[in-house]
């Protein structure tokens, strides 16, 4: 039953031995807007209970067969969600507080007035309103993390994480794992799989046997034989219910959200059941996104690649050039404790740092002995002209003052702009190095390569001038 039901037409279960009271309080109760039904001991009750649990079980204490005490004891040992309150004229201090321990709401003494019982359920009724108003603010919140995560920069790891930690929390499941199957693959990966404290679990799906749970819509509770024969050896002594979600997108399955319980006897309720496609759908949703950004990734390093091969085809010294610019350059951001996104801009702008110098003729770039300063001049301008090429490519924005500054100096002295110090981005700094660096040690038409120690001193010496010195 969806939450909102249960608020309009509140369900109430009477249960006495005593028919006449059964029916004049369900004549009372129906006339107050609630849905009535009545059974005339426990045993009858919790029958009906079994079948779609009450918001409000109204039970006398003494009855033939199950008595009141114990439909209270089955009821919260099933976790039905109803609000139980107890009724006798066989009150003692003792069975009072016992009825409040196993966990009733409230005990009312025979004879009573009409008013006293309809305050009592009144209030139980409102209990369930204002905790349904609290749970539905949870979840909206829980969306709202769930929504912000997938739509920022956070990775994907860390967006499963988020669903998966919200599912044991909201279903109240003992274990959940994501299950992950790319597209045109067979079998599934196991992404994640959490307890409710956060810790991760052993492997309790066996990864071969998840494709019978695909043709489930929205979702599908397994338990018994049905269940051991999906489980691990480790998962069959561990848990006793499957609720498993696959993760539809775009008419295709891409994984399962499985959230697991130990209980046998309603471990998950109708809005548990809800919960967990909302949050499997989040998690769908998350891993599409991770799919396209994959594909754009590749498209993108295809690219990058194209337009190196392309200075390469026009340059034959840059040949293994910016490639080997491009290693040290991210080999030094590293060791400087700089981020992957800031070494990632960095490799892409190390494989186009020279893409500028496809505007400049050949008979220049492949000049077999020393330029004139004219050609010189000419040679300086393929910073610009790389900043123009890669300008009008929206998703290599970042990498363009990388490329356009790559030859300036600390000390100013250097070019298309002049800049000194900080004033240059600190990824053209680190640049700077390896590319002059690889210049140094590779062989011209016109001269051997350094060695790699004579090299680094000549770096050193110009630490401070040509290079930063941090």
């Amino acid at each position: 039953m969806m939450e909102d039901e249960r608020i309009h037409r509140p369900r109430v279960l009477v249960v006495d031995d005593e028919e006449d009271i059964t029916g004049v309080l369900a004549d009372i109760l129906e006339e107050q807007g609630y849905s009535v039904d009545e059974a005339s001991d426990g045993d009858e009750a919790w029958e009906l209970a079994q079948k779609d649990p009450y918001d409000v079980v109204v039970t006398d204490l003494k009855m033939p067969r199950m008595g009141g005490l114990e439909l209270l004891r089955e009821i919260r040992k099933a976790n039905h969600p109803s609000i139980v309150i107890m009724m006798t004229g066989f009150a003692t201090v003792e069975t009072a507080i016992e009825a409040l321990k196993i966990g009733a709401y409230d005990y009312i003494l025979k004879p009573f007035k009409v008013g006293e019982l309809l305050q009592v359920v009144n209030r139980a009724v409102e209990k369930i309103r204002l905790e349904a108003e609290n749970l539905h603010l949870r979840e909206q919140l829980t969306l709202l993390q769930l929504s912000e995560a997938v739509s920022s920069s956070l990775s994907l790891d860390e967006v499963l994480r988020i669903v998966v930690e919200a599912a044991c929390r909201e279903v109240g499941a003992d274990a959940v794992e994501l299950w992950f199957r790319p597209p045109k693959e067979a079998g599934f990966t196991r992404r994640l799989g959490l307890g409710p404290n956060g810790d991760e679990t052993p492997l309790l799906a066996a990864p071969d046997r998840l494709e019978a749970l695909l043709g489930a819509k929205p979702h599908l509770q397994v338990q018994g034989e049905e269940l051991a024969s999906l489980l691990t050896e480790q998962g069959r002594g561990r848990m006793h219910t499957l609720l498993s979600v696959p993760l539809r997108r775009g008419g295709q399955v891409l994984g399962l959200l499985n959230a697991y319980s130990r209980r046998k006897r309603a471990p998950f309720r109708p809005r548990e059941e809800k919960a967990l496609i909302v949050l499997g759908d989040r998690a769908a949703a998350s891993l599409e996104n991770a799919l396209l950004y994959a594909d754009l990734e590749n498209t993108f390093r295809e690219t990058i690649q194209g337009l190196a091969l392309a200075i390469e085809t026009k340059d034959a010294y840059t040949h293994g050039h910016s490639e080997n610019v491009t290693r040290l350059a991210v080999a030094a951001a590293r060791e400087m404790g700089l981020d992957e996104a800031f070494c990632q801009t960095l490799r892409q702008a190390g494989l186009l740092h020279d893409i500028g110098k496809i505007g400049i003729a050949s008979s220049i770039l492949n000049k077999p002995g020393r330029l004139t300063p004219e050609e010189y001049e000419i040679i300086k301008g393929h910073p610009a002209m790389g900043k123009r090429i890669l300008e009008p490519i929206s998703f290599l924005r970042d990498v363009v003052p990388i490329v356009y500054h790559h030859h300036e100096r600390f000390d100013g002295k250097g070019y298309p702009e002049g800049l000194a110090g900080e004033e240059i981005p600190l990824a053209s700094r680190v640049m700077a190095v390896a590319d002059t660096y690889d210049a140094m040690t590779s062989d011209r038409a016109y001269r051997k390569g350094l060695s790699h120690d004579v090299a680094v001193a000549e770096l050193e010496r110009c630490a401070g001038t040509q290079f930063d010195p941090a």
